[in-house]
């Protein structure tokens, strides 16, 4: 019907229907027309009944119901038929909007706002309800294809990335919408576009370095080059030309000795170009570099400095500069030592130590008389323990007490110092022995010993190897030594013993000894009767104002029992048992008593004059196999502590790079020269040695903090260990 007609009668039917409210008669209600089919049905009919159409619908301002139909609503007055054209035409723009959507691969937006027209079922909308049900089968129908499309372009993507073609990658990417990327393909053309970038880079910067002739450079860059690019065929060329002159240019730099310049020369040589013959010159120069660096750095002059001398001479026979390096040589070694206490002669390298004073081997203890030096002479520095337990036995000792469990009798009385002793030093992996004879005050060494286990066994940890290992060498001592009726003390580990240093105030000797027994009570959390205890007080005469130092050193029963019951099954009777610090520290003070000489200080009143003098104190580390001793000894006052850690590590550890046996490797550490690669296999001891430098640092700093002040003014290295090629420099410079 035209819409004129059908408004008249609409609102014809309306006004029968409210006169006709209260009326029972049918004939009075109109019919209402579906505006889909054309069906009449009756006024209160919400659905058509032809086509099922809905009929009515909410005002869409004041909510009251309307007719489909209708042009204004009868209880608001609003114009339907612009409403009506307004919703149209917003469903028009979101078909619009899902076309673009579309257009730009953006599918999953597309089919949510198309199917949003679809789901439409108003007869009134039915034309863009089509329109949109034909795009989305379009918009379905480009999908497919586009992602068939995007999986192949990603595969050849793929396949290209392999190749190392970063082109092929980018051509076939750079064509799909990112959003239809996955991550792999997004990291794929990210990554193939940085190289591209990173190219283009390296090439501009290798056209300069080739125009200023810098061999280094354009090896370095043409190595990066074909990284990237491995298929370059003109960096390929590249590479073959610039490794020619940089392998004659390092060898020109060897034989003026510039070894350095001939290592990066021949390392920014391009991987393709690294053949073996490269590598063996290589490694040939780095050891020739790292033996230069040594003669120039090593503080004191050795056999194995002379031997890596020669050894470089061998193979720079032209390099006049190492003659005159061996002139020198032979001058330096005629010249006497500053110290006769060392044998070690200053070389290059500095030889000031970091804890204080300058830095030298023990070799020569000068407070004995040595009648049999050979031992002495042959293994130095290694008897500084068993000197110091030797001592205490003959009565010249700091620290009297000791930790041997004796046992008790009642008519006994405190035993005199004997005349003669034997120090005996047993160790995890030798047995050192000196015997000890007081003469009118001086002390003379008669006899030594010195065994160590044989260089081809592994040293083990475990008390029942232990036992094994040297058990041969106690009984070749008894054998060769008959020690018989002469007392003999030995050693125990530090690391079984808890050692507390402090300062008593300045108070008789007497309550001082009083103070010292609190302090054992109060501050030791373990009973005393599990405890062998050994004290010591500075009984030097003191000024008014300064108090004195003290030591409590304490050690379990059960440790002192097991050392006692190895050492006496082993066949040795022990007069006293000591720790090697405590012995350590007896030996350094009568040793080192000249630099205590400045009594007149002392007895001063310059309070300032004497805590300077005081201070004055001696470092020694004791660098044994299995453990190093860090000591501090002034005139009234001592500290020592210890870390697990020595000499068998490093050879471990040598044995482990160079793949030997522990006899070449306990060779090897003192003489590298023997190993095949210098600065390959020697490098794990040098770590090591750094290491331990930097624990022993951490040590020292914590003997700072304590209540007795220690100024070193010298620092002496004893035991076996400090013999390791760099042990002195690396260690204590």
């Amino acid at each position: 019907y035209p819409k004129t007609l059908v408004i008249q009668d609409q609102k014809m039917t309306i006004s029968k229907v409210s006169n006709a409210s209260n009326s029972e008669d049918p004939a009075v209600i109109a019919n209402g027309t579906c505006g889909s089919c054309g069906t009449i049905n009756s006024v209160d009919a919400k659905f058509c009944s032809g086509c099922g159409q809905s009929l009515v619908e909410d005002c869409k301002k004041c909510g009251k119901p309307v007719l489909l139909t209708q042009v204004f609503c009868v209880e608001c007055g609003v114009n339907l038929a612009n409403l009506l054209a307004q919703e149209k035409q917003k469903h028009a723009d979101i078909l619009a909007e899902a076309k673009v959507a579309g257009s730009k691969f953006r599918f999953a937006e597309a089919k949510r706002l198309l199917n949003r027209i679809t789901s439409l079922t108003d007869y009134r909308f039915h034309q863009i309800s089509s329109t949109a049900d034909r795009t989305l089968k379009k918009i379905i129908d480009l999908e497919k294809k586009t992602l068939q499309t995007v999986n192949a372009a990603c595969e050849k993507a793929r396949a290209a990335n392999k190749l190392g073609n970063t082109q092929e990658v980018i051509e076939q990417l750079q064509k799909i919408p990112e959003h239809l990327l996955d991550d792999n393909s997004k990291h794929l053309i990210d990554s193939a576009r940085s190289l591209q970038s990173l190219r283009a880079e390296l090439e501009s910067e290798l056209k300069k370095e080739i125009d200023v002739k810098n061999w280094i450079n354009v090896g370095n860059l043409v190595h990066q080059l074909l990284d990237i690019v491995p298929s370059h065929e003109s960096a390929k060329r590249l590479a073959k030309q610039v490794s020619q002159k940089l392998v004659e240019s390092a060898k020109r730099s060897s034989s003026q000795g510039q070894f350095d310049r001939a290592c990066e020369k021949l390392q920014s040589i391009p991987a393709c170009e690294q053949n073996q013959a490269i590598k063996d010159l290589l490694s040939d120069t780095a050891d020739q570099q790292w033996i230069w660096n040594e003669l120039k750095s090593e503080p004191f002059l050795s056999q194995t400095l002379e031997r890596l001398l020669t050894a470089l001479s061998q193979t720079c026979p032209d390099l006049k500069i190492l003659r005159e390096i061996q002139k020198q040589i032979q001058q330096i070694k005629n010249r006497p030592n500053d110290s006769p206490r060392t044998d070690l002669v200053e070389w290059k390298g500095s030889a000031k130590s970091w804890m204080g004073g300058k830095a030298a081997a023990l070799t020569f203890p000068q407070s004995l008389k040595c009648q049999t030096p050979a031992e002495l002479k042959n293994h130095p520095g290694s008897f500084s323990v068993a000197i110091g337990l030797a001592m205490q036995a003959v009565g010249e000792a700091r620290v009297s007490d000791d930790f041997l469990i004796r046992k008790k009798n009642l008519f006994a009385s405190r035993k005199k110092p004997a005349v003669s002793a034997w120090g005996l030093d047993v160790g995890t992996a030798s047995v050192k022995g000196v015997l000890i004879e007081r003469r009118d005050n001086e002390l003379h060494i008669i006899d030594s010993f010195f065994a160590e286990v044989d260089s081809s066994k592994t040293i083990s940890k475990d008390p029942n190897e232990e036992r094994k290992s040297l058990q041969p060498l106690v009984t070749q001592f008894i054998d060769e030594k008959n020690p018989g009726e002469i007392p003999l003390w030995s050693n125990f580990k530090n690391s079984h013993t808890v050692s507390r240093y402090l300062r008593l105030p300045p108070v008789k000797t007497k309550d001082a000894s009083k103070l010292l027994d609190k302090e054992i009570e109060s501050k030791i959390p373990i009973p005393l009767e599990e405890l062998v205890v050994t004290k010591w007080i500075c009984g030097d005469k003191r000024a008014p104002t300064l108090g004195r130092p003290a030591m409590i050193s304490t050690a379990k029963k059960e440790f002192i029992i097991r050392r006692t019951s190895l050492l006496e099954s082993l066949g040795l009777k022990l007069a006293g048992l000591q720790s090697d610090s405590i012995a350590l520290i007896n030996f350094a003070v009568r040793e080192f008593s000249d630099v205590w000489s400045n009594t007149e200080v002392l007895e001063s009143n310059e309070i300032d004059e004497i805590q300077k003098e005081l201070s004055r104190a001696i470092c020694i580390i004791d660098a044994g196999a299995s453990s190093t001793h860090l000591t501090l000894v002034s005139v009234e006052a001592h500290w020592s502590m210890s870390i697990e850690t020595g000499g068998e590590d490093l050879t471990f550890q040598i044995a482990s790079s160079a793949k030997t046996t522990r006899k070449d490797a306990e060779s090897y550490k003192r003489n590298p020269t023997q190993l095949p690669s210098l600065t390959q296999q020697y490098s794990p001891i040098e770590a090591d040695l750094d290491t331990m430098r930097f624990r022993l640092e951490t040590m020292y700093q914590d003997a700072l903090k304590q209540d007795n002040p220690f100024n070193p003014v010298s620092t002496w290295c004893v035991g076996g260990a400090w013999q390791t090629y760099q042990w002195i420099r690396r260690v204590m410079t």
